[in-house]
Protein backbone atom coordinates (compact mmCIF):
# COMPACT_ATOMS: atom_id res chain seq x y z
CA UNK A 1 0.00 0.00 0.00
CA UNK A 2 1.30 3.57 -0.95
CA UNK A 3 1.54 5.76 1.88
CA UNK A 4 0.85 9.47 2.18
CA UNK A 5 2.54 12.17 0.37
CA UNK A 6 4.17 13.70 3.77
CA UNK A 7 6.04 10.15 4.35
CA UNK A 8 9.30 9.61 2.91
CA UNK A 9 9.31 6.34 1.10
CA UNK A 10 12.33 3.76 1.09
CA UNK A 11 14.74 4.87 -1.66
CA UNK A 12 14.21 9.01 -1.09
CA UNK A 13 15.55 8.01 2.34
CA UNK A 14 18.42 6.57 1.31
CA UNK A 15 19.18 9.60 -1.17
CA UNK A 16 18.49 11.93 1.13
CA UNK A 17 20.16 10.52 4.96
CA UNK A 18 22.45 7.60 3.90
CA UNK A 19 24.08 7.86 0.85
CA UNK A 20 26.55 5.97 -0.53
CA UNK A 21 28.77 9.01 -0.29
CA UNK A 22 27.73 10.00 3.68
CA UNK A 23 28.90 8.43 6.24
CA UNK A 24 26.47 8.19 9.35
CA UNK A 25 27.19 11.07 12.30
CA UNK A 26 29.36 9.81 15.51
CA UNK A 27 26.79 11.70 17.48
CA UNK A 28 22.84 12.00 16.35
CA UNK A 29 22.64 15.68 17.73
CA UNK A 30 19.19 16.19 16.29
CA UNK A 31 17.93 12.97 16.94
CA UNK A 32 17.40 12.08 12.82
CA UNK A 33 19.12 8.75 12.68
CA UNK A 34 17.04 7.68 16.51
CA UNK A 35 13.56 8.64 14.58
CA UNK A 36 14.95 6.48 11.42
CA UNK A 37 15.69 3.36 13.38
CA UNK A 38 12.53 3.98 15.55
CA UNK A 39 10.40 4.01 12.16
CA UNK A 40 12.59 0.54 11.22
CA UNK A 41 12.01 -0.91 14.70
CA UNK A 42 8.01 0.15 14.80
CA UNK A 43 7.15 -0.50 10.78
CA UNK A 44 6.59 2.82 9.89
CA UNK A 45 7.53 5.28 7.16
CA UNK A 46 9.62 8.31 8.37
CA UNK A 47 7.52 11.54 8.12
CA UNK A 48 9.70 13.91 5.92
CA UNK A 49 7.86 16.96 7.95
CA UNK A 50 9.06 15.43 11.08
CA UNK A 51 13.14 15.15 9.30
CA UNK A 52 12.91 18.43 8.52
CA UNK A 53 12.03 19.73 11.91
CA UNK A 54 14.37 18.06 13.89
CA UNK A 55 17.22 20.29 12.88
CA UNK A 56 14.76 23.51 14.05
CA UNK A 57 13.82 24.83 17.14
CA UNK A 58 10.19 23.85 16.32
CA UNK A 59 8.48 20.84 16.06
CA UNK A 60 5.37 21.81 14.15
CA UNK A 61 3.23 18.65 12.76
CA UNK A 62 -0.32 19.55 12.64
CA UNK A 63 -2.88 17.18 11.65
CA UNK A 64 -0.55 14.56 9.94
CA UNK A 65 -1.97 11.25 11.70
CA UNK A 66 0.94 10.39 13.52
CA UNK A 67 -1.13 7.87 16.06
CA UNK A 68 0.44 6.01 18.59
CA UNK A 69 3.43 4.58 16.73
CA UNK A 70 4.07 8.02 15.02
CA UNK A 71 4.43 9.38 18.69
CA UNK A 72 6.62 7.35 20.16
CA UNK A 73 8.87 7.11 17.06
CA UNK A 74 9.21 11.66 17.30
CA UNK A 75 9.84 10.68 20.98
CA UNK A 76 12.99 8.66 20.74
CA UNK A 77 14.08 11.84 18.28
CA UNK A 78 12.87 14.09 21.05
CA UNK A 79 15.11 12.33 23.74
CA UNK A 80 18.36 13.02 21.72
CA UNK A 81 17.60 16.32 20.45
CA UNK A 82 19.07 19.58 22.14
CA UNK A 83 17.48 22.33 19.60
CA UNK A 84 14.41 21.67 19.90
CA UNK A 85 12.39 24.07 22.46
CA UNK A 86 8.58 23.95 20.71
CA UNK A 87 6.53 21.04 20.15
CA UNK A 88 2.80 21.67 18.28
CA UNK A 89 1.04 18.65 17.82
CA UNK A 90 -2.28 19.41 17.84
CA UNK A 91 -5.07 16.95 16.01
CA UNK A 92 -3.23 14.10 15.29
CA UNK A 93 -4.59 11.23 16.65
CA UNK A 94 -2.53 10.63 19.55
CA UNK A 95 -3.64 8.30 21.97
CA UNK A 96 -3.44 8.46 25.81
CA UNK A 97 -0.43 6.33 25.60
CA UNK A 98 1.48 8.67 22.99
CA UNK A 99 0.51 11.36 25.24
CA UNK A 100 1.78 9.85 28.32
CA UNK A 101 5.23 9.00 26.19
CA UNK A 102 5.85 12.44 25.24
CA UNK A 103 4.99 14.00 28.18
CA UNK A 104 7.65 11.34 29.93
CA UNK A 105 10.06 12.58 27.30
CA UNK A 106 9.56 16.03 28.03
CA UNK A 107 10.09 15.86 31.86
CA UNK A 108 13.49 14.02 31.19
CA UNK A 109 14.47 17.42 28.98
CA UNK A 110 13.61 20.19 30.62
CA UNK A 111 13.70 22.50 26.59
CA UNK A 112 10.62 23.26 25.76
CA UNK A 113 8.99 26.10 26.34
CA UNK A 114 5.79 25.51 24.35
CA UNK A 115 3.91 22.97 23.82
CA UNK A 116 0.33 22.38 21.97
CA UNK A 117 -1.14 18.85 22.11
CA UNK A 118 -4.76 20.40 21.38
CA UNK A 119 -7.17 17.51 19.33
CA UNK A 120 -5.58 14.67 20.81
CA UNK A 121 -6.47 12.24 23.51
CA UNK A 122 -5.67 12.41 27.14
CA UNK A 123 -7.19 10.64 30.07
CA UNK A 124 -6.52 9.69 33.53
CA UNK A 125 -2.66 8.38 32.99
CA UNK A 126 -2.29 10.92 30.55
CA UNK A 127 -3.32 14.14 32.94
CA UNK A 128 -1.83 12.62 35.70
CA UNK A 129 1.71 12.88 33.86
CA UNK A 130 0.74 16.39 33.08
CA UNK A 131 0.56 17.33 36.61
CA UNK A 132 3.96 15.77 37.25
CA UNK A 133 5.66 17.33 34.68
CA UNK A 134 4.04 20.95 35.78
CA UNK A 135 5.22 20.49 39.53
CA UNK A 136 8.71 19.82 38.35
CA UNK A 137 10.94 22.22 39.15
CA UNK A 138 12.81 21.71 35.87
CA UNK A 139 9.50 22.32 34.13
CA UNK A 140 10.15 25.46 31.36
CA UNK A 141 6.91 25.29 29.22
CA UNK A 142 5.60 28.79 29.46
CA UNK A 143 2.89 28.29 26.68
CA UNK A 144 0.33 25.11 26.98
CA UNK A 145 -2.53 24.03 24.90
CA UNK A 146 -4.67 21.32 25.67
CA UNK A 147 -7.94 22.27 24.08
CA UNK A 148 -10.27 19.48 22.68
CA UNK A 149 -8.96 16.19 24.30
CA UNK A 150 -12.09 15.31 26.39
CA UNK A 151 -10.43 15.78 29.62
CA UNK A 152 -12.63 15.24 31.78
CA UNK A 153 -13.54 17.09 35.19
CA UNK A 154 -11.38 14.42 37.99
CA UNK A 155 -8.77 14.53 35.24
CA UNK A 156 -8.63 18.38 34.63
CA UNK A 157 -8.80 19.27 38.27
CA UNK A 158 -5.61 17.31 38.43
CA UNK A 159 -4.11 19.22 35.97
CA UNK A 160 -5.11 22.52 37.82
CA UNK A 161 -4.16 21.46 40.99
CA UNK A 162 -0.41 21.31 39.87
CA UNK A 163 -0.58 25.23 39.09
CA UNK A 164 -0.48 26.03 42.48
CA UNK A 165 3.38 25.10 42.38
CA UNK A 166 4.00 26.17 38.79
CA UNK A 167 5.69 28.96 38.31
CA UNK A 168 6.55 29.10 35.00
CA UNK A 169 3.68 29.10 33.06
CA UNK A 170 2.27 32.11 31.65
CA UNK A 171 -0.24 30.96 28.77
CA UNK A 172 -3.33 27.92 29.53
CA UNK A 173 -5.89 26.90 27.17
CA UNK A 174 -8.38 24.36 28.56
CA UNK A 175 -10.90 25.17 26.20
CA UNK A 176 -13.37 22.59 24.97
CA UNK A 177 -13.11 19.85 27.35
CA UNK A 178 -15.24 18.42 29.93
CA UNK A 179 -14.27 20.42 33.02
CA UNK A 180 -16.39 21.16 35.64
CA UNK A 181 -17.31 21.80 39.29
CA UNK A 182 -14.16 19.79 40.61
CA UNK A 183 -11.52 21.76 37.90
CA UNK A 184 -12.74 25.39 38.99
CA UNK A 185 -12.42 24.04 42.80
CA UNK A 186 -9.35 23.22 42.22
CA UNK A 187 -8.20 26.21 40.49
CA UNK A 188 -10.15 28.26 42.88
CA UNK A 189 -6.99 27.08 44.95
CA UNK A 190 -4.24 27.19 42.33
CA UNK A 191 -5.41 30.74 41.66
CA UNK A 192 -5.32 31.92 45.08
CA UNK A 193 -1.52 31.90 45.39
CA UNK A 194 -0.10 31.43 41.86
CA UNK A 195 1.59 34.42 40.44
CA UNK A 196 2.81 33.30 37.15
CA UNK A 197 -0.11 32.50 35.27
CA UNK A 198 -1.18 35.55 32.53
CA UNK A 199 -3.45 33.68 29.76
CA UNK A 200 -6.41 31.30 30.72
CA UNK A 201 -8.81 30.04 28.10
CA UNK A 202 -11.45 27.59 29.56
CA UNK A 203 -14.22 28.63 27.32
CA UNK A 204 -16.55 25.72 25.95
CA UNK A 205 -16.22 23.62 29.20
CA UNK A 206 -19.06 22.66 31.72
CA UNK A 207 -18.23 25.06 34.48
CA UNK A 208 -22.15 26.60 34.81
CA UNK A 209 -22.71 29.12 37.86
CA UNK A 210 -21.33 27.03 40.55
CA UNK A 211 -18.13 26.37 39.13
CA UNK A 212 -18.14 30.24 38.31
CA UNK A 213 -18.39 30.86 41.67
CA UNK A 214 -15.67 28.94 42.40
CA UNK A 215 -13.48 30.32 39.85
CA UNK A 216 -14.75 33.75 41.00
CA UNK A 217 -13.71 32.96 44.48
CA UNK A 218 -10.22 31.91 43.31
CA UNK A 219 -10.06 35.50 41.23
CA UNK A 220 -10.25 38.10 44.06
CA UNK A 221 -7.03 37.95 45.31
CA UNK A 222 -5.04 36.61 41.90
CA UNK A 223 -2.74 39.52 41.13
CA UNK A 224 -0.85 37.98 37.86
CA UNK A 225 -3.97 36.63 35.47
CA UNK A 226 -4.66 38.94 33.04
CA UNK A 227 -7.34 36.87 30.04
CA UNK A 228 -9.29 35.01 30.79
CA UNK A 229 -11.87 33.22 28.24
CA UNK A 230 -14.97 31.82 29.67
CA UNK A 231 -17.29 31.74 26.54
CA UNK A 232 -19.91 29.25 26.30
CA UNK A 233 -19.65 27.44 29.57
CA UNK A 234 -23.30 27.82 31.05
CA UNK A 235 -22.17 30.66 33.58
CA UNK A 236 -26.04 32.07 33.79
CA UNK A 237 -27.18 34.73 35.68
CA UNK A 238 -26.60 33.77 39.24
CA UNK A 239 -23.01 33.06 37.77
CA UNK A 240 -22.47 36.40 36.26
CA UNK A 241 -23.42 37.90 39.62
CA UNK A 242 -20.96 36.55 41.36
CA UNK A 243 -18.35 37.47 38.66
CA UNK A 244 -19.30 40.62 38.84
CA UNK A 245 -18.95 40.71 42.84
CA UNK A 246 -15.23 39.49 42.15
CA UNK A 247 -14.70 41.82 39.43
CA UNK A 248 -14.88 44.71 41.55
CA UNK A 249 -11.69 43.07 43.85
CA UNK A 250 -10.04 41.10 41.38
CA UNK A 251 -6.68 44.13 40.35
CA UNK A 252 -5.64 41.89 37.23
CA UNK A 253 -8.13 41.47 35.22
CA UNK A 254 -7.72 43.21 31.58
CA UNK A 255 -9.67 41.13 28.91
CA UNK A 256 -12.43 39.07 29.17
CA UNK A 257 -14.82 37.07 26.96
CA UNK A 258 -18.27 36.38 28.49
CA UNK A 259 -19.91 35.42 25.14
CA UNK A 260 -23.22 33.11 24.81
CA UNK A 261 -23.46 32.31 28.45
CA UNK A 262 -27.17 32.68 28.88
CA UNK A 263 -26.87 36.15 30.71
CA UNK A 264 -29.90 37.52 31.01
CA UNK A 265 -31.55 40.91 32.67
CA UNK A 266 -31.74 39.41 36.19
CA UNK A 267 -27.82 38.46 36.52
CA UNK A 268 -26.53 41.42 34.23
CA UNK A 269 -27.23 44.54 36.89
CA UNK A 270 -24.25 42.97 39.67
CA UNK A 271 -21.97 41.84 36.45
CA UNK A 272 -22.49 45.60 35.24
CA UNK A 273 -21.41 46.69 38.50
CA UNK A 274 -18.57 44.76 38.42
CA UNK A 275 -17.50 46.19 35.28
CA UNK A 276 -17.94 49.62 36.36
CA UNK A 277 -15.92 49.29 39.10
CA UNK A 278 -13.42 47.11 38.19
CA UNK A 279 -9.58 48.85 38.69
CA UNK A 280 -8.13 46.79 35.59
CA UNK A 281 -10.48 45.75 33.30
CA UNK A 282 -10.34 47.26 29.88
CA UNK A 283 -12.11 44.45 27.61
CA UNK A 284 -15.30 43.16 27.83
CA UNK A 285 -17.11 40.39 25.42
CA UNK A 286 -20.63 39.47 25.82
CA UNK A 287 -21.84 38.82 22.12
CA UNK A 288 -25.01 36.22 22.27
CA UNK A 289 -26.26 36.23 25.55
CA UNK A 290 -29.82 38.14 25.69
CA UNK A 291 -29.83 41.16 27.77
CA UNK A 292 -32.20 43.34 26.26
CA UNK A 293 -32.73 46.84 25.89
CA UNK A 294 -32.47 46.78 29.74
CA UNK A 295 -29.46 45.10 29.88
CA UNK A 296 -27.89 47.10 27.21
CA UNK A 297 -28.69 50.49 29.10
CA UNK A 298 -27.26 49.35 32.39
CA UNK A 299 -23.82 48.13 30.58
CA UNK A 300 -23.91 51.66 28.90
CA UNK A 301 -24.14 53.33 32.46
CA UNK A 302 -21.20 50.58 33.36
CA UNK A 303 -18.88 51.97 30.25
CA UNK A 304 -19.42 56.18 31.53
CA UNK A 305 -18.58 54.74 34.41
CA UNK A 306 -15.15 52.94 34.13
CA UNK A 307 -12.68 55.20 32.39
CA UNK A 308 -10.39 52.56 31.59
CA UNK A 309 -12.56 50.53 29.75
CA UNK A 310 -11.95 51.01 25.90
CA UNK A 311 -13.74 47.81 23.92
CA UNK A 312 -17.23 46.59 24.75
CA UNK A 313 -18.45 43.57 22.77
CA UNK A 314 -22.45 43.51 22.29
CA UNK A 315 -23.32 41.31 19.25
CA UNK A 316 -26.12 39.29 19.38
CA UNK A 317 -27.90 40.67 22.62
CA UNK A 318 -30.91 42.07 21.67
CA UNK A 319 -29.68 45.30 22.12
CA UNK A 320 -30.70 48.34 20.74
CA UNK A 321 -28.50 49.71 18.14
CA UNK A 322 -28.94 53.19 19.89
CA UNK A 323 -27.50 51.68 22.73
CA UNK A 324 -24.58 50.36 21.31
CA UNK A 325 -23.50 52.91 18.95
CA UNK A 326 -23.81 55.21 22.19
CA UNK A 327 -21.32 52.94 24.38
CA UNK A 328 -19.05 52.86 20.89
CA UNK A 329 -18.59 56.51 20.86
CA UNK A 330 -17.49 56.61 24.21
CA UNK A 331 -15.36 53.96 24.19
CA UNK A 332 -14.06 54.50 20.68
CA UNK A 333 -11.52 58.02 22.41
CA UNK A 334 -10.11 55.83 24.77
CA UNK A 335 -9.36 53.12 22.55
CA UNK A 336 -7.77 55.58 20.26
CA UNK A 337 -6.10 57.52 23.31
CA UNK A 338 -4.68 53.96 24.40
CA UNK A 339 -3.09 52.67 20.73
CA UNK A 340 -1.76 56.34 20.75
CA UNK A 341 -0.45 55.85 23.95
CA UNK A 342 1.27 52.47 23.14
CA UNK A 343 2.66 53.88 19.97
CA UNK A 344 4.75 56.53 21.43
Amino acid sequence: MVGPSYLLEEEELDEEILSDDDEPPEEDQFGRMAYLFACQELSINPASQIMRFLETEEMHVTQYGLGLKGTLALVEALKVNTMITMVRLPSNNIPDEGVQALLHCLASRPLVTELNISGNKMSAAGSKALSNLLQDKSCLIRSLSISNMRVSDKDGAVICASLETNATLRTLDLSSNDLGDKSCMALNNALMVNVSLQDLNLSWNKLRSKGVGHLSDGLIPNLALQYLGLAWCGMQDAGATAFGGMLKKNQALVDIDLCGNQITILGIPGLAAGIRDSPSLAEVSLDNNDLREEGGVVLLAAAKGNLGLVKMRLDNTNTSLEVRTQIEEILAPRAAAQKSNDVS
